[in-house]
């Protein structure tokens, strides 16, 4: 996330240890912060008061939200969370690659896919995997991680004197 969100309203939601965040640009997310919960020592605290869960507000000016126990928890740690928590469909597929410059054989390459299988994911003929969404996102984020996965692209025909190009 490359701008700070603010939050207009927060709201504990049905399902379970789960916020529903507005945001100060009208923009809604679902949070689910059970990961955090099962494995944190100081918000595990919830597990045995899931009451204690529900009376969450905003705070810090929108910067990110407080329960009355007096734990907190960042904004931009909760967009983070709703981010990666959102699907990828074969529109956010294809923008991904388009940004990272990636052709079907490269991303595959990248990804350890087959260019066939690419084409399911930007088709929507395949649903995208939580591990490939992790993936895309972290390249996308992090440039060292792409550079580090990312091989030279090949020159376009075949190889002379029969050595590979």
């Amino acid at each position: 996330m490359t701008n700070l969100k603010r939050l207009q309203t927060v709201l504990a939601t049905a399902a379970p240890f789960t916020l529903r965040l507005k945001w100060d640009d009208g923009a809604e997310q679902n949070a689910d912060l059970s990961g955090l919960i099962s494995r944190s020592r100081h918000f595990g605290v919830f597990k045995d008061d899931p009451g204690a869960f529900l009376r969450v507000k905003v705070a810090n000016w929108g910067h990110g939200v407080e329960w009355e126990n007096g734990l907190d928890y960042a904004a931009q740690n909760l967009a983070h969370i709703a981010d990666e928590q959102q699907d990828m469909d074969a529109e956010a597929f294809k923008a991904w690659q388009d940004a990272l410059d990636l052709s079907n054989p490269e991303a595959g390459e990248v990804l350890g896919y087959k260019p066939a299988q690419i084409k399911n994911f930007r088709s929507g003929e395949a649903k995208i995997p939580v591990a490939v969404r992790i993936a895309c996102r972290a390249l996308a984020l992090d440039k060292t991680t792409f550079f580090a996965h990312v091989h030279p692209r090949r020159k376009a025909g075949r190889p002379q004197n029969g050595r590979a190009a």
